[in-house]
């Protein structure tokens, strides 16, 4: 199948930014509307906790791994070509996934979900700096990440719904119409942003060089450990959140709302308030804030947790943490890959990776292991964001040492014409 197209032109950024805003929710539809089905998938299927679990885990690993490429991919062969073969598999693979008839059918076409998934963050971002630059360029992607917030408690409401009262299934089939319908907006309205002169070659010795020269610059893995470590710890709940719901506060699924809200507003009060925020107190001194609210938040939901009966009130450190991920997570982010500024593609691919990485461990293993009990929840969540203090005061204390000589920059070679 082709995806070639007539040339076309930028959109305006209103609608660029809704098309963008919508393809970086691709992980977020596959992952987020699924986990509050996973109590009528066990009962539908007749499949064990582990057994449905394994669908969110084998997802997430997926997407782990083909972050690592589907960037270069895009690099290559450009950005509307890779999207549109992308979300063309995840079309397929969604109304097959409503079809499945064993367990294990299920894992696999989730793995094939993944693999397609992944493209929409790592595109979409790509597709912005291809066009805008500087303040503009992150004007906008504050404006795609508060849209994308919203999706956060959208998504689960929407998936929790379909499966308490369509069955399990029917998330599928609403995944694979949106799905068609995204590839039908797209092949009209999407333009190639990436010329042919601009194209890499996916040579594996040069690729394999960048990803070396990124995890050999102490900066950038210290920041992104930080990064996350704390973007797990909110998985954690996200995946958590039917557990949470069901066997600890003694409500229905479709009250997975209560997880999902202090999260959604959480953030988007911390991605609201960060640019006033940055201008009052510069990056540095704002980080070292975002880790103090990170840290009161800790501290509550253990006091919380360890003190009082489950209830409303158990969600509140929710919000708070949220809020000092959300001040947090663009200067981490943004620190890490600075180092590495000609190779950002790559060290973005890593950084997403890692971060997909974590999430499929947190939710194959740490979080069944933790999820039968709110304090036990607030301790692990609680450790990792330790690690990631730590993580910063390393970075914070390396930079006070007189700096090294620079590492070579890698590069990757323009694909021969």
């Amino acid at each position: 199948m082709t995806f070639r197209g007539p040339a076309r032109a930028a959109p305006p950024p209103a609608a660029l930014v809704l098309l963008l805003a919508v393809m970086g929710l691709l992980n977020s539809l596959c992952s987020d509307m699924w986990i509050p089905a996973l109590p009528a998938l066990q009962a539908g299927m007749g499949v064990n906790g582990w057994q449905a679990q394994q669908t969110i885990s084998l997802f997430f690993i997926a997407s782990a791994f083909m972050s690592l490429w589907c960037g270069a991919i895009a690099d290559a062969h450009g950005r509307r070509r890779t999207i549109l073969a992308a979300i063309f598999i995840l079309a397929l693979s969604a109304g097959a996934s409503a079809l499945a008839t064993s367990i294990e059918a299920l894992w696999a076409l989730r793995i094939a979900q993944g693999l397609a998934a992944s493209a929409g963050m790592v595109i979409s971002r790509a597709i912005l700096l291809d066009l805008y630059h500087g303040a503009e360029a992150q004007h906008l992607l504050g404006r795609i990440t508060l849209l994308q917030i919203a999706s956060l408690i959208a998504t689960p409401v929407l998936g929790a719904w379909l499966a308490t009262h369509l069955g399990w299934r029917s998330v599928f089939i609403a995944l694979g119409v949106v799905a068609a319908a995204m590839l039908l907006v797209y092949w009209r309205w999407l333009p190639e942003t990436l010329p042919a002169e601009r194209r890499q070659s996916l040579s594996p010795g040069a690729l394999v060089g960048s990803y070396l020269l990124a995890l050999r610059t102490p900066r950038f893995v210290r920041l992104s450990i930080a990064h996350v470590a704390n973007w797990t710890s909110m998985a954690i709940y996200v995946v958590s959140a039917p557990a949470i719901v069901i066997h600890l506060l003694g409500r229905q699924a479709t009250d997975i709302y209560l997880i999902y809200a202090p999260i959604t507003l959480g953030l988007s009060g911390g991605f609201l308030a960060l640019p006033k925020l940055l201008r009052s107190f510069g990056g540095t001194r704002l980080l070292a804030m975002a880790y103090g609210i990170l840290g009161a938040s800790i501290v509550l939901n253990l006091a919380i947790a360890g003190l009082l009966p489950a209830g409303g009130v158990s969600v509140l450190p929710l919000f708070i943490y949220s809020f000092g991920l959300a001040v947090a997570l663009p200067i981490l982010v943004s620190e890490a890959i600075e180092p590495l500024r000609q190779n950002a593609g790559v060290a973005s691919s890593l950084q997403t990776f890692l971060q997909f990485a974590m999430i499929a461990l947190a939710s194959s293993a740490i979080a069944p292991w933790l999820w039968d009990s709110l304090f036990a929840l607030a301790l692990g969540t609680g450790a990792l964001t330790l690690i990631g203090g730590v993580a910063v005061l390393l970075d914070r204390n390396a930079r006070r040492q007189p700096p090294a000589t620079p590492l070579p920059i890698a590069s990757r070679h323009p694909k021969s014409p």
